[in-house]
């Protein structure tokens, strides 16, 4: 076996059924447990996986998991990595037509002779696939039936740290979805970087000790921070999970709460935006009157990554949640990326996060210049196990402290690439620097290193440049959304019109219920009127109703996206401001 499948199976030795993964749900407004497995007995199930997997198929074939929430993809996970075949975790298509093209789309791109689900879907599956032109040769087999193999007679295939363990692909935000290859090393580097660098010494030793300390999700299983962050990383840590699906949390997201107080635990994770929602669907509620017994004081920390974590966020909610044991100090911002397995820096637990000020002028040009009364960053922490440049994209010099460019990403935990695409992988994998130094990962995302510790300030591709200025897209989406009780999501982008010239557009949609007998151009007004007095911007404003701006299935906004659907007269428009050489044509 493989040293990584030798280091998660030597924990479930140890700790046998004492550590356990369950989930929940939500049922009438309650917390319910609706399965849950020791570290023994997820073992035995993946030996199983193993073992069937070992007679069916060749060593090194890609198997699609299509399933939902909940333990049997684990299981079937971990039986991909015993016997040497390559998972790709993906998401169960959904009615949505660009869900069921995205799965497609993995299925073609990889290649995939297999594709494994549940009972429940795998009818549906089945059908979708045959139904496919051209019908690709893969069959769909359900794992949660009887007839697999005894797990006593069988032992996880040899296989070496450059085999390629699972193919993760990335949720699409600025581009289409790539399969980025994650070999074993990779992900060993990663757990143990993870380990090492996020949790002290004496917190590990803790966790060792003691049976009771849990973590509570309630991620996507198919994208990283769900896969290595909630699943994998309590194993490597000692630690128990309770999660729920993302379906169960955007539903009830009293539920997260629920799990941390309930369960006791001492950590918990999410991105940004899944704060965000928790704090706007809980606004105006008294948490008390929700639920009495609600106690938070057991967290430790609180990750916040996958996206720029936003002061004013980590702010609102550590204030919400106070009267319920939340501190503040208990907030660990961190920064990574599917390409980098996952976790390329990360703040320590117990540190607390990192808040600077810095003059938005400046910021705009390009350099970070710390003053009292400035924009709120904050920092993502240090490296973790990676050596982390901040690089001008345009002459591959290396900057400074304070100044803003690419940052880009060398170490064990880098990926080998993108899976059938040399070319990318050569743009994004072995890029140098002017001074020879590499090969470095570029991540495409913009920020800069100050005291050792790496601020995010947006995405390269999203940049808008007006008047010499350097806009970041989410600037111009957090004072629209903070404007008023009425403005939800929304999409920041630049169009053409027809002499060339570039207007910044906002594609806002709108919460109905909270117009309170006004018209969407009011709200248009109010919001430009906003954003000309707190950024001195002119821009263009579209609304639109609920759910309109897409979305990847992490839920990280497709700016490229709104973009083309808003040209292609896609989006249903409540009111535009576009000037005609700009607007789309209506559809006939």
């Amino acid at each position: 076996m493989s040293e990584l499948v030798r280091f998660l199976r030597e924990k479930m030795w140890v700790l046998g059924d004492t550590r356990w993964h369950a989930r929940v749900d939500s049922v009438r407004g309650e917390l319910v447990e609706v399965e849950r497995l020791g570290y023994a007995q997820l073992d035995a199930r993946a030996r199983a996986v193993g073992a069937w997997l070992a007679d069916r198929t060749q060593p090194g074939a890609r198997v699609l998991l299509m399933y939902p929430a909940g333990l049997e993809f684990f299981a079937v996970f971990l039986g991909c990595l015993y016997a040497g075949r390559v998972a790709i975790p993906a998401p169960l298509p959904a009615t949505d037509r660009r869900a069921l093209q995205r799965a497609e789309g993995i299925l073609r791109d990889a290649r995939v002779g297999l594709v494994l689900s549940d009972a429940a879907h795998q009818p549906a599956l089945g059908s979708w696939l045959a139904g496919l032109d051209p019908a690709p040769r893969a069959e769909c087999v359900a794992t949660d039936c009887p007839g697999l193999p005894d797990p006593g007679t069988w032992s996880p295939a040899a296989t070496t740290l450059s085999a390629t363990a699972y193919v993760q692909y990335t949720s699409g935000s600025t581009s289409e979805p790539r399969g980025v290859v994650i070999t074993h090393r990779n992900l060993l580097h990663n757990l143990l970087s993870i380990r090492e660098t996020v949790v002290p010494r004496e917190v590990l030793d803790e966790l060792r000790d003691d049976p009771s300390p849990t973590g509570a999700g309630w991620l996507p299983h198919y994208h990283d921070m769900g896969l290595v962050g909630m699943l994998l990383s309590p194993l490597a840590s000692y630690g128990n999970l309770v999660f729920c699906s993302p379906v169960s949390f955007v539903a009830h997201p009293l539920l997260w709460l629920q799990m941390i107080s309930r369960y006791r635990a001492f950590y918990t994770f999410a991105p940004n935006f899944g704060y965000d929602w928790l704090l706007r669907s809980l606004k105006g509620a008294q948490l008390t009157d929700l639920d009495p017994d609600l106690n938070l004081d057991s967290l430790r920390f609180a990750l916040n990554g996958a996206e720029p974590v936003r002061a004013d966020v980590l702010d609102a909610v550590a204030r919400r949640l106070a009267p319920l044991g939340f501190r503040p100090d208990i907030w660990a911002p961190c920064y990574g990326l599917a390409e980098a397995t996952l976790m390329v820096t990360g703040t320590p637990c117990g540190r607390g996060p990192t808040l600077g000020r810095f003059d938005r002028e400046a910021l705009e040009a390009g350099q970070a210049v710390p003053v009292p009364d400035g924009v709120d960053l904050v920092g993502c922490g240090p490296p973790v196990g990676a050596d982390v440049r901040i690089v001008d994209p345009a002459t591959a010099q290396p900057l400074k402290d304070g100044h803003i460019g690419e940052i880009w990403v060398c170490g064990v935990s880098v990926a080998d690439g993108y899976l059938g695409d040399p070319q990318a992988t050569a743009e994004h994998f072995a890029a140098t620097t002017a001074d020879g130094d590499g090969p470095f990962l570029r991540t495409g995302d913009l920020g800069f290193l100050q005291d050792g510790e790496l601020f995010v300030t947006g995405r390269a591709k999203d940049l808008i440049i007006a008047n010499g200025r350097n806009i970041h897209p989410q600037d111009i989406e957090r004072v629209s959304e903070s404007a008023d009780p009425a403005t939800g999501l929304c999409a920041a982008f630049t169009l053409p019109d027809a002499s060339g010239h570039e207007h910044i557009v906002l594609v806002q949609e709108v919460r109905p219920l909270h117009l309170d007998g006004r018209t969407p151009a009011a709200l248009a007004d109010l919001i430009r009127r906003r954003l000309a007095h707190e950024l001195r911007l002119a821009v263009r404003v579209v609304i639109v109703g609920p759910m309109s701006v897409p979305r990847t299935t992490s839920g990280k906004i497709q700016r490229s996206r709104t973009r083309d659907e808003l040209l292609a007269t896609r989006l249903s428009t409540l009111h535009c401001d576009l000037p005609s050489d700009v607007r789309p044509p209506r559809p006939a």
